[in-house]
């Protein structure tokens, strides 16, 4: 039945959701696995039988376990698309953050692969419609403050903090920021609607503290439209208080960062790290990078090279053989890497994973090669490791001493003193 499947599936996303302790590698192993590929077909073959209600549940699934299920995609999206003016403000955040963590927003093509070998249609358009019928509902509610809630339809009530700073990330990772609607004849950016309202919910600096993720969901638009410069820069400044600025400014490092970093390494990134091992190649796990005047940093590299080079792994699915597409997190990570004048180089899953041992390597050594990457001799001699035993061959290794020289008899001692 078919929901039997989708509550299998959605139980099994909701283990890795953003406060889970399990780490990448964990969610890969888990979605790499034969049975939950299989659960993922039979999800596949029962798509007519899927409910509208469902999207927002299995495309947040998907999100939790960075899975991309390309033939399952399309009559989701359609089905979120159906009820744009009926889902509720939640459901519209949810879905909305979603599809930008899947890496379904933005303003190029996105078409998949259909079970009978067609192309579906152009899907690019969705997260902006998400967008506006937020912006809009946003604004109505900035219209009717202090009126009965009457006049709102009840999809329109009961929008928490976390929906509107949610909704604000997500345009910030879909790269949506000039997304605007009309409002009495003058285009009104949503961005900053959305943040206003977001700061609204937050009366006092322990309520703040006390807010989660909408934390880092507000901190991150800040500070990524401050390095991207949208034009509706000044307006997500002043929507949001300067004393909640200052605050999140204060506690980032501390009390919001740390706990907002995926546990562990990918199977990929580890893969990629023998690889640098083997070649030889310098870079640091990882590494927080930013401005040269940053005060402190908000994003990490996946390898930080030198000069200022940023390798990113990209693990996603792909949306078609040869069509690989990363994250959203992965993408706006990469806008920022490069606004900071980083070169940024994604080695994408879908190619690395076919390739033998030595072609890894030629691939590095040439992307070595076309970045100017630069080899820091006196850290090399700090970290090498000084060999302990000699060099030798098997059969041959140095025996180990079979005697030991025996102490003199106690009586002849005793004589000689």
């Amino acid at each position: 039945e078919a929901s039997v499947l989708i509550r299998a599936f959605a139980q099994l996303g909701f283990l890795f959701d953003p406060n889970s302790f399990f780490s990448t590698a964990d969610r890969q192993l888990l979605t790499s696995h034969k049975d939950f590929r299989c659960l993922a077909h039979d999800l596949t073959k029962v798509r007519g039988d899927l409910p509208d209600a469902a999207a927002p549940l299995l495309l947040y699934s998907m999100a939790c376990l960075q899975y991309r299920c390309a033939p399952l995609l399309p009559t989701l999206l359609d089905a979120v698309e159906r009820g744009l003016s009926s889902w509720r403000t939640e459901a519209l955040s949810l879905m909305l953050h979603s599809l930008a963590t899947l890496g379904l927003g933005g303003s190029e093509p996105l078409v998949f692969d259909n079970v009978d070998g067609t192309r579906s249609r152009d899907y690019s358009e969705l997260c902006r419609q998400l967008g506006e019928e937020l912006g809009r509902r946003a604004l109505r509610l900035a219209e009717e403050e202090g009126v009965a809630h009457e006049r709102l339809a009840p999809s329109e009530l009961d929008a928490s903090l976390q929906d509107w700073s949610r909704a604000s990330f997500s345009l910030v990772m879909a790269g949506l920021y000039d997304l605007t609607v009309d409002s009495e004849g003058v285009a009104t950016p949503v961005l900053p609607t959305l943040i206003a309202r977001a700061c609204e919910h937050i009366q006092d600096k322990d309520e703040l503290d006390s807010s989660g993720w909408n934390q880092f969901f507000l901190y991150q638009t800040l500070y990524c439209v401050d390095v991207e410069k949208p034009v509706c820069e000044e307006a997500v400044k002043r929507a949001m208080p300067m004393w909640i600025q200052e605050w999140l400014h204060y506690r980032w490092l501390d009390n919001i960062v740390l706990q907002a970093q995926p546990q562990g390494a990918d199977q990929m990134q580890r893969d990629v790290d023998l690889v640098l091992t083997r070649t030889n190649t310098q870079a640091l796990l990882n590494c927080s990078f930013g401005r040269d005047w940053d005060e402190q940093h908000c994003w990490f590299a996946g390898f930080m090279m030198d000069p200022k080079v940023a390798l990113e792994c990209d693990s996603m699915m792909p949306l078609g053989p040869g069509r690989p597409r990363p994250s959203g997190w992965l993408s706006l990570k990469s806008r920022i890497a490069r606004k900071t004048g980083f070169k940024v180089v994604t080695l994408h899953s879908c190619f690395w994973s076919h390739l033998s041992e030595d072609q890894k390597d030629e691939q590095l050594l040439r992307i070595r090669a076309e970045v100017g990457y630069r080899h820091n001799k006196e850290m090399e001699k700090r970290r090498k490791k000084i060999r302990q035993e000699p060099h030798t061959y098997k059969g041959i290794e140095t025996k180990r001493k079979e005697w030991t020289p025996q102490p003199g008899p106690a009586s002849d001692e005793r004589s000689e003193e």
